[in-house]
């Protein structure tokens, strides 16, 4: 996993992953509030707070793949937990579906567009 600098053409394939927050994102990623990595053909874009590890975005494939590799970022930042909203759980489920993460919010959203909230503890902590 690389650490990779926000261009137009990984702005525009973020996109549908940042539900209208394109420009916080984006400006977040700027004042390095939220870091953007790579792994292959997916880009995620991170950030901490306090001791969790917040995925912010996901866009391409093989989240599959990276999760070994977000979980051990997470740990050299020396966070305790991954945690991730979703308004489509299936797309992001099938990444962490062999590790214990649990469904800790569910926000109610319009026309049936709910945000599912997760997060997986590390090393028990």
């Amino acid at each position: 996993m690389e650490s990779v600098k926000l261009t137009k053409p990984i702005l525009k394939v973020l996109r549908p992953a940042l539900h209208g927050a394109k420009g916080t994102i984006k400006r977040e990623i700027l004042q390095g509030i939220s870091k953007l990595y790579r792994h292959k053909d997916l880009w995620i874009v991170t950030r901490k707070e306090q001791s969790e590890f917040v995925i912010v975005a996901v866009a391409g494939r093989g989240l599959l793949y990276a999760v070994p590799h977000l979980i051990r970022l997470a740990e050299q930042h020396n966070c305790t937990s991954i945690r991730w909203h979703t308004r489509n759980p299936n797309a992001i489920k099938h990444g962490f579906k062999h590790l214990p993460a649990e469904l800790i919010e569910v926000r109610k959203g319009l026309f049936h567009n709910d945000e599912y909230v997760y997060r997986l503890v590390l090393n028990g902590r």
